[in-house]
């Protein structure tokens, strides 16, 4: 079945299960996990061909989930900007699409429906568990044939898909291959189709009204067992076509400087920022490449290495393995000299909760983190110099793998993907050599010096950058009343980059009689227990000299006197939040944390987004 698709598609699919057959009368299934487009998405190019060949009805499916990793508001609304696009830009082809968002009374076993219906399954390949394993689950259980497709890298992982312990060597490995791609235009599938219009086994969300609709669109994520505490990153639109566009910018005005620039994390533009839409698949890396390398330059050519090599051998390696995350995938010189060096003192270490919300000694660590926290991104020269930190700072090597990797993939919008991956192991030997002598802590393993990075880094700079304003909010937010909920919500907003003004606080505000340590507490809640009372001081600084322009309150009594003592300035149709202060015991504080985070996210995206839908339209770009 596969060689009798044309030869660039057949090299970047693999069959699933043992099924060879495509069944006679269910439809052809394109489910879509991580290339969330049409321009050149291979899996769409090879669903279509299957049902044109065989006469069957084609559906393009799409489930945002809400079990992968650090499932947040951030990465859920990125996702959503996704849909939007593709919804479109499959109308503008004549396919239909339906979109599955697993939430509160709609958590159907879908792929299950499909394995027993379809006459074919394709899938874009992510070799990353949760969804490799997915894939595998489903696979199992398919009556039909089930297809996985290269939709991330020009040299296919179905073709190379190999492990080499270093980059040069892939570079080597893959040069004939790799020249060969970057020479062939993508050929356009010409393939007629009828959409699949039969039974379902839920409702699709209809994109236009409820996702579109940003006040839906909070409704229905609002849904979803996720953590409202990660919001969104204003600043950043997801989707095909503003990824496309971000791409023909650089393209146009940075590309060209890249080798020069790249390194400088104090140099915003000198970057192309494309690492999240390549990790959603929002644009094809192999056009990226094919534009790269019509410009001929050195400084293109470096971007090629970087695309190209770099990161695709993250994935090739990725794809070879059981369990990417596993430390055992170390080196065995790296793992010795892990081994040799575990009882080393670390007198710098410092908590998983400083680590996560920025408060280490280090200035310039704390920026990355912040950067993090507040932007979802990470210049990847800083990440180097970020993730090395870790080692001395935690107590083992599986601690250090452990919390660099949750917070790169918790609060990154290219997070849980294998570059980065790779990139955090990178910082504890992979892909690398010894370097001696034997050093305290590190062994043999690579440093990287925090301080000698910010002596050659514009700090000021680079400081701005990051601590720059974060949506469209302008002027602190007050929080009014007293309890651990009210502290609980003021840590949020400073963890977003938000300024607040916090009145009424008490100490020891968190009740004595809970426990704290019980699975009751919800993981995004516990993370925080104990740092308010140390960190959430009341301002001392005075009134702020601009507008308060949202009041989150636990009554408005409470609101009206800190207002009014103050004498704080409210502007015009500010938001006016109340939240749900009173618990008793482990139970009601778990409902009453859940219910005011919820609000607060609430409260924050009205101020963040249009009052009235946004209509995107891909058609005129790509057709």
């Amino acid at each position: 079945m596969l060689d009798s698709l044309p030869t660039r598609l057949a090299d970047r699919s693999r069959l699933a299960n043992q099924n060879k057959i495509v069944g006679e009368s269910g439809p052809v299934i394109v489910w879509l996990k991580s290339s969330l487009r049409v321009h050149e998405n291979p899996a769409l190019d090879i669903g279509r061909i299957i049902a044109s060949r065989n006469n069957l009805p084609l559906l393009v499916y799409q489930a945002i989930d809400e079990r992968y990793p650090w499932a947040s508001l951030r990465h859920h609304n990125m996702l959503l900007d996704g849909a939007v696009d593709l919804h479109h830009g499959c109308e503008a082809m004549g396919l239909r699409y339906v979109l599955h968002v697993t939430r509160e009374g709609n958590r159907q076993p879908v792929m299950s429906f499909f394995a027993e219906e379809a006459s074919c399954i394709i899938t874009d390949l992510f070799p990353l568990p949760p969804w490799s394993e997915w894939v595998k689950s489903v696979a199992s259980r398919a009556n039909c044939p089930f297809i996985e497709v290269d939709c991330h890298c020009v040299i296919p992982m179905t073709l190379y898909g190999r492990s080499v312990d270093r980059p040069f060597k892939f570079r080597s490995a893959t040069k004939k291959l790799r020249r060969r791609l970057l020479g062939e235009a993508w050929a356009e599938v010409e393939a007629e189709v009828e959409p699949y219009l039969g039974d379902l086994p839920f409702t699709p969300v209809d994109v236009v009204l409820d996702v579109e609709d940003f006040t839906r669109r909070f409704e229905l994520l609002r849904s979803c067992n996720i953590d409202p505490t990660v919001l969104p990153v204003w600043s950043e639109r997801g989707g095909e076509l503003v990824s496309l566009s971000r791409w023909q910018e650089f393209l146009r005005d940075g590309i060209r400087s890249y080798a020069r620039r790249r390194n400088n994390a104090a140099d915003i533009q000198g970057v192309s920022r494309m690492s999240a839409a390549f990790h959603y698949g929002f644009v094809s890396p192999m056009m990226v490449a094919r534009d790269a390398a019509a410009i001929g330059t050195k400084s293109s050519e470096k971007y090629l290495d970087e695309l190209l090599i770099f990161r695709e051998h993250a994935w090739h390696h990725a794809a070879s393995l059981a369990d990417p995350y596993d430390s055992s995938n170390l080196p065995e010189w790296a793992l010795e000299s892990w081994a040799e060096t575990e009882d080393d003192p670390r007198p710098r270490s410092q908590t998983e909760q400083s680590l996560e919300f920025a408060t280490t000694p280090n200035h310039l660590w704390n920026l990355c983190q912040r950067s993090l926290l507040y932007h979802g991104e990470l210049h990847n020269n800083l990440r180097m110099t970020w993730g090395k930190a870790f080692p001395p700072w935690t107590s083992s090597l599986e601690s250090s793998l452990e919390i660099s990797q949750k917070l790169n993939d918790k609060y990154a919008l290219d997070g849980r993907d294998p570059s980065s991956v790779a990139g955090v192991q990178w910082c504890h030997g992979l892909f690398d050599r010894p370097f001696h002598p034997s050093a305290p802590i590190m062994g043999t393993v690579r440093q990287r010096s925090i301080e000698s990075h910010a002596s050659r880094l514009d700090m000021v700079e680079y400081e701005s950058h990051i601590e720059r304003r974060v949506g469209i909010v302008r002027g602190p937010i007050l929080v009014a009343g007293v309890g651990a909920i009210m502290d609980l919500l003021a840590d949020v907003l400073r963890d977003n980059g938000l300024d607040v003004l916090r009145t009424d606080h008490s100490e020891d505000s968190f009740p004595s009689e809970l426990d704290f340590s019980g699975s009751e507490i919800l993981d995004f809640v516990s993370c925080r227990i104990g740092r308010t009372s140390s960190t959430n001081q009341r301002n001392e600084g005075g009134v702020p000299s601009t507008d308060i322009v949202a009041v989150i309150h636990d009554s408005s009594d409470k609101a009206g006197s800190a207002i009014g003592s103050l004498g704080l300035t409210v502007v015009d149709k500010a938001i006016y939040t109340p939240i749900e202060t009173d618990f008793t015991d482990v139970p009601s504080f778990d409902q009453a944390s859940r219910t005011a985070l919820w609000d607060l996210a609430e409260a924050i995206w009205d101020l963040n987004t249009p009052r009235a839908p946004i209509r995107y339209s891909i058609q005129e770009k790509l057709f």
